[in-house]
């Protein structure tokens, strides 16, 4: 059973531990993706391997009832409570993203709660790493097929202050070394709309996002992805409510702006070196 201190380091807030407590989910379907994530950790699964529940309640009591088996593992690795603790807090924002964007107590990225509870990602300051091999058919300039590489993800936590990405970079390079000596790794790689072109192009080129952006190197073809430009900015998949959104910084009015002209927000590919 999960103690009211785990529930704080997960950073669940009062109200989401209540509602967690009261989970009236199947058992089957618990028990059978808690083995498959038990199966997974410090294997990097690939993409399909996992199969969550269809019911994201069923995902969370199985994250909780693995949260011993993943806490163990990054005690085997030597990583300290505290990055452990930092990198598994995501489970409670993400409940609290949840609510947020729908008004309800709910797991809708319960898919993305798998890359931390296999002890593939790790909140490292300003921004996460994921450990990971490239899947096939989608080759990164100058790494050699089966060569690790980590994924950066920028979590909802504050600026991009060029300080602060290179205290998390330098961070990174130090862990996974020291960590993950048997996946070395030399290059950083980031799927994501906030390095579409466009965007780049089109904010102020002192920005952080931009300076941030900038530091990466395009490969590959973009592709479509209007929704997770306003949800990642707005919290809403609703394009119906263009002339609801706040409109209080550069970034929104852009976002806005550019749907409206008909233009579509794209993921793009970037690439650099450690």
């Amino acid at each position: 059973m999960t103690t009211a201190d785990e529930y704080r380091l997960l950073g669940f807030s009062a109200e989401d531990q209540a509602e967690t407590e009261k989970l009236d989910v199947d058992p089957v379907q618990v028990a059978d993706f808690a083995a498959q994530l038990r199966k997974a950790i410090d294997r990097s699964p690939v993409e399909g391997e996992l199969t969550a529940p269809e019911d994201p309640m069923a995902s969370l009591a199985a994250y909780l009832e693995t949260l011993p088996d993943i806490r163990r593992f990054h005690q085997e690795r030597g990583i300290s409570d505290e990055i452990s603790w930092a990198s598994l807090a995501d489970l409670g924002q993400q409940l609290k993203v949840h609510r947020r964007t729908h008004g309800t107590f709910g797991l809708e990225t319960h898919w993305w709660v798998t890359t931390y509870w296999t002890g593939t990602l790790y909140a490292l300051g300003r921004l996460q790493f994921q450990l990971h091999q490239p899947p096939a058919g989608k080759a990164v300039p100058g790494v050699d097929p089966g060569e690790w590489v980590l994924g950066v993800h920028i979590p909802e936590t504050g600026p991009l202050t060029p300080e602060a990405v290179d205290d998390s970079f330098g961070q990174a390079r130090a862990f996974f070394a020291e960590h993950f000596p048997d996946q070395p790794v030399r290059t950083a790689t980031l799927d994501s709309w906030l390095i579409d072109p466009y965007l780049l192009d089109h904010l102020p080129q002192e920005s952080n996002m931009v300076r941030f952006g900038r530091r990466f190197t395009p490969y590959g073809e973009p592709r479509d992805s209007q929704d997770s430009a306003i949800f990642f900015t707005f919290r809403s998949h609703d394009l119906g409510k263009l002339d609801e959104f706040p409109q209080d910084t550069a970034l929104q009015r852009l976002i806005v702006e550019r749907i409206k002209a008909g233009g579509t927000w794209q993921t793009a590919f970037g690439h650099l070196s450690l």
